[in-house]
């Protein structure tokens, strides 16, 4: 026997086993899942920006060391707009608002507004610095000196105020750190002792659940004062992370109830049996709940991308199903008994479901080389529930039709049957009858696609994640445009010793880099205010000397600035905590910068870098982090990850088509129809501008797993028919007319599957949706019309050689070659 009749046989037997110890079988299995499944609770949701990094990133530590020494650097940004700010109504509304969120807000480490902000003034010879209203000004003339003084500092324009008044910002930011488990990390250690490096960094940073809660407290409170006059906006790293989180779990909801619907309905229609339809639910639910329960236990969370795992993974485990039980049903109709059909069905089928698993697991497995976190866990998760579905499929899904009681039902109606196949068998018709016209054609589309590949455009905007209507994308864009940009970058210079920030040469080139600032702009970005420890220096030194104007500057003398440091420490502001470390020797900058698409950014931070280590020179080392950054390294990932992920899909799959087909030239040639689909796709978001982001990038890999299922079914039965017939042109034909018809429904439940997520809240999960269905139809065609095209020229010299027998022989052969 061929090796491959004995895996057959080998099927058969399982089959027969399973038949025979069902409940058993059953028990054991059900049992081994809950168990899994009782972890189900402890599942959670990752939905923060440097959550899309490894932890050990060098981008990402740098961000945590960053953090662990001035604080998270995001905030959510409320923006007040009204007809004019200083207005003693308005500001009675924006002090009660204030007040509400400081007092409502849980883990929150402060409260930036007008309310308080930094008011440095002298007196005689002492340094007062206190908030801008703690006098709260009775009368409107109190109220124009308060306008005056504000409109003459400038740290508030672009930051606390628009330039035309008519917006204020109130600054949000939260803890750092997470409040779970807080009292057993922190045994030991006085409330007064001050975290060092080690410690620190043994504490969990505030969560997306807890970040979440906290951005509903907030929300609560805006409600409340939100009215005519006090239009209040929100953007931010909280509140974007907190979007994201609703997004995302609202989508994989809705997206599981629509899949199951939907598989269910397909089921329902292919094979008008309820076992039909409930037990392969049954099935692939089962083996989906214990890949979810299983995330948990492996110690990994959900992120943005992995929202596509539940449902995914049901419309692979139907498809695993389908191809079983067409073939099951169709020996029942022919009389066969119960166990016999079951036999048949796997021997049939089983061995290349068994390869369309591992070729669609292996396909996924590229992404565990990725750059990116949650997509690297992707390439974990969705092959573990690939095969798991594979394990319930052999096993369970036997066992359940072992023990149900079948009717005499009809599977899809006879007259239709008919219809399907003449339609896929005319399909391979006009292939094998002409080959070479099906192949120009298809080099024609696939040079077209090649086009429109070349003008494929990257993109790494998280913004763009969501729909135009979408509020957070007004509000960010508002504020952008409003108060000269919506994001931060920030700027680390180490003198590398300690009270090195006291050295005047140094601060006036923080000075002259501050500056600078003000003139940069490359493309769309440019630097829209800037705030570090120079602020603060100079505002002091203008106090000091009877707050004239043209004090407003550095100290030239390095005893000077320490003692005014040290002035502005005693007063009993925390401010400068947020700009120098507590040894003065490293000083923080602060750059407001726009929110646009970070592919943009790389490029612009080493022109940053560049220009602001020609002004300090060998004074301070420059490093630039924050959440801009690490959006910026998120883009670099997705391009090599996307890279790398195709290569390797390829290099896994192409081996296994090999092994399967016991032919090198064949392995090679089932290649073709698999990878056109993805090259067309390629191509169609190429000519109508879908960007290349973290979403779409997945499509790649998961087309090719999943195209190659269609082709492993045709391939495998080709080969079959041909080996038994010797006429390729019989073997397409009879390959479409049977297994056509599973690859037909297989591809409708899976098309299906992934069109759900075009019902998502976010753009992004749309654009997959489409363009992951697309890409599926389309190898499915490549699957009935190239590859049969293919096959014939492939196989042509051995049919010319067989043509070349005596004329005696011709007709006896064909007779023979009839099914």
């Amino acid at each position: 026997m061929l090796s491959r009749d004995r895996i057959e046989a080998g099927f058969e037997r399982w089959a027969r086993f399973i038949f025979r110890y069902r409940w058993a079988t059953i028990i054991i299995t059900v049992a081994l899942s809950c168990g899994v499944i009782t972890q189900l609770p402890k599942l959670e949701l990752e939905t923060s920006t440097e959550g899309f990094l490894h932890a050990d990133d060098p981008i990402l530590l740098i961000y945590n060391d960053f953090r662990d020494q001035f604080q998270r650097d995001d905030r959510a940004l409320i923006a007040i707009k009204t007809d004019h700010v200083f207005d003693l109504a308005f500001l009675a509304k924006l002090r009660d608002f204030h007040e509400a969120l400081e007092s409502e807000v849980p883990q929150l480490h402060e409260v930036d507004s007008l309310i308080n902000a930094r008011n440095t003034r002298g007196e005689g010879d002492e340094l007062i610095v206190e908030d801008l209203l703690e006098d709260w000004p009775q009368d409107e003339a109190a109220l124009q000196r308060i306008k005056q003084f504000a409109l003459q500092n400038q740290l508030y324009p672009n930051l606390l105020l628009s330039e035309d008044l008519r917006y204020t910002t109130v600054s949000v930011r939260l803890d750092t750190y997470s409040s779970l488990g807080e009292e057993a990390e922190l045994a030991g250690f006085d409330d007064e002792d001050e975290f060092t490096g080690d410690t620190e960094k043994q504490r969990r940073y505030l969560t997306g659940k807890e970040n979440n809660a906290i951005m509903a407290v907030v929300r609560e409170v805006m409600a409340r004062f939100e009215g005519p006059g006090f239009e209040l906006h929100m953007a931010g790293g909280p509140v974007f992370t907190e979007r994201i989180g609703a997004g995302v779990s609202g989508d994989m909801q809705r997206f599981l109830l629509l899949a199951i619907v939907i598989s269910g309905v397909l089921l329902f229609i292919v094979f008008r049996r309820l076992s039909g339809t409930f037990i392969p639910l049954v099935v692939v639910v089962l083996s989906l709940l214990t890949t979810l329960g299983l995330v948990p236990i492996l110690g990994f969370v959900l992120h943005v991308p992995t929202q596509i795992l539940p449902a995914f993974l049901l419309s692979v485990g139907i498809g695993d199903s389908v191809h079983i039980l067409t073939i099951f049903y169709q020996r029942l109709r022919r009389g066969a008994g119960k166990e016999d059909a079951l036999a048949f069905a796997l021997g049939h089928s089983g061995l290349a479901v068994v390869m369309t698993s591992a070729t669609t697991a292996g396909a996924l497995m590229s992404f565990i080389a990725a750059e990116l976190a949650p997509i690297s866990v992707l390439g974990i998760l969705a092959p573990i529930g690939v095969m798991l579905a594979l394990v319930y499929t052999l096993t369970l899904l036997p066992a359940l039709l072992a023990v149900t009681r079948l009717r005499e039902e009809r599977g899809i109606a006879p007259a239709r049957l008919p219809t399907l196949e003449r339609l896929l068998t005319r399909f391979g018709d006009v292939s094998t009858g002409h080959p070479w016209k099906v192949i120009i054609a298809s080099s024609a589309v696939l040079v077209l696609a090649a086009v429109g590949a070349a003008q494929l455009r990257f993109s790494q905007n998280p913004l763009n994640w969501f729909r135009e209507g979408d509020a957070i994308r007004i509000d960010t864009l508002l504020i952008n445009d409003e108060l000269k940009g919506a994001v931060n970058l920030e700027v680390l210079f180490d003198t590398g010793k300690e009270n090195g920030l006291y050295d005047p040469g140094l601060l006036s080139k923080l000075d002259q880099i501050k500056q600078l600032n003000k003139e940069i702009e490359q493309g769309d970005l440019y630097i829209g205010k800037t705030v570090s420890l120079v602020d603060i220096l100079k505002e002091i030194n203008q106090a000091l000397n009877e707050n004239r104007a043209e004090f407003y500057s550095i100290p030239q003398n390095r005893l000077l600035v320490a003692q005014e440091l040290l002035l502005f420490e005693n007063s009993g502001s925390d401010d400068l905590e947020d700009v120098v470390d507590s040894q003065f020797s490293v000083a923080r900058m602060t750059l407001k910068a726009p929110w646009t698409d970070a592919i943009d950014y790389p490029d612009f931070i080493d022109m940053l870098e560049q220009r602001y280590r020609e002004i300090v020179g060998d004074a301070a080392s420059v490093t630039i982090t924050g959440l801009v950054p690490l959006l910026g390294r998120t883009f670099e990932a997705v391009i090599s990850s996307m890279a790398r992920s195709y290569v390797i899909a390829f290099l896994v799959i192409t081996p296994l088509m090999i092994l399967l087909l016991t032919s090198v030239k064949w392995g090679l040639i089932s290649m073709i129809p698999n990878l056109a689909p993805i090259l067309i796709t390629l191509g169609v978001m190429g000519w109508f501008d879908f960007p290349l982001d973290m979403f779409t990038l997945l499509i790649g890999s998961i087309a090719i797993g999943l195209a190659v299922d269609d082709t492993i079914h045709f391939m495998h039965n080709f080969q079959r028919y041909y080996e038994r017939m010797g006429n390729a042109r019989e073997a397409v034909h009879e390959t479409l007319r049977t297994t056509g018809l599973a690859m037909l429904f297989t591809t409708l439940v899976l098309c299906s599957g992934f069109l759900v997520f075009m019902f998502g809240d976010m753009q992004s999960t749309f654009n997959f949706g489409f363009l992951a269905s697309f890409a599926l139809a389309t190898a499915f065609l490549a699957d009935v019309t190239l590859a049969p095209a293919l096959m014939m020229l492939v196989t042509r010299r051995e049919q010319h050689r067989a043509s070349q027998e005596p004329q005696a022989d011709e007709e006896p052969q064909r007779a023979a070659g009839n099914p």
